[in-house]
């Protein structure tokens, strides 16, 4: 027995409660201060995450190199991705779109989204390696939240605008890249769970 687990082989509860109370903070950060429809796909994504996190990978961190490498090469992914936000004014286009009364400055876009979050999601991936289990969180929350969801709000974004928006020329390499390691991550907890039983 590990000392991160308890004596019925499930893990401490302590980790989940921390992580969903900082996806709480974080969306209602966003709630409060971001325009409201970008927000609100933040918000979901945080859901998502923890939910996904909770279902697959909390009682069994992955180990496997092939699904930390993909997300490894998703994140990357993601700041090509923020590239293309950046070079088209997305923080400005989304308020503009959504006539929202909130302004999204781009430095803190930078700051946060860019920077931010871009160091986060490679330190997750050094605590992945390690099985460290708030590292798996991070995997989650890029597949599902900042890889799915999204990917699908990029092409949705220029339909309402009737033509480019920012980010929707690699919002596909998101859905594959999410579809991808999605596959991956229930692939390896089903492995694992093998493992745990026959052990």
């Amino acid at each position: 027995m590990t000392a991160s687990t308890t004596p019925n082989n499930r893990p401490e509860p302590y980790s989940a409660v921390v992580m969903a109370v900082l996806a709480a903070g974080f969306a209602t950060w966003a709630l409060l201060t971001l325009p409201l429809q970008g927000a609100a796909v933040l918000a979901l994504a945080s859901v998502l995450g923890w939910t996904g996190w909770i279902s697959f990978s909390y009682v069994h961190p992955v180990k496997s190199r092939k699904v930390i490498a993909t997300y490894l090469c998703a994140v990357g992914f993601q700041l090509i991705h923020m590239a293309e936000e950046y070079t088209g004014g997305f923080p400005h286009e989304i308020v503009e779109l959504f006539d929202s009364p909130r302004d999204w400055p781009e430095r803190e876009f930078l700051l946060v989204f860019v920077f931010g979050f871009g160091a986060l999601y490679f330190f997750a991936g050094a605590g992945a390696l390690y099985r460290i289990r708030v590292a798996n969180f991070f995997l989650w929350w890029y597949a599902l939240g900042a890889g799915l969801l999204n990917g699908i709000a990029h092409f949705v974004f220029p339909i309402i605008k009737g033509g480019y928006f920012p980010g929707l020329y690699t919002a596909g390499g998101h859905l594959l890249m999410s579809g991808l390691l999605i596959v991956f991550l229930i692939q390896e907890n089903h492995a694992l769970r093998s493992e745990a039983r026959e052990a």
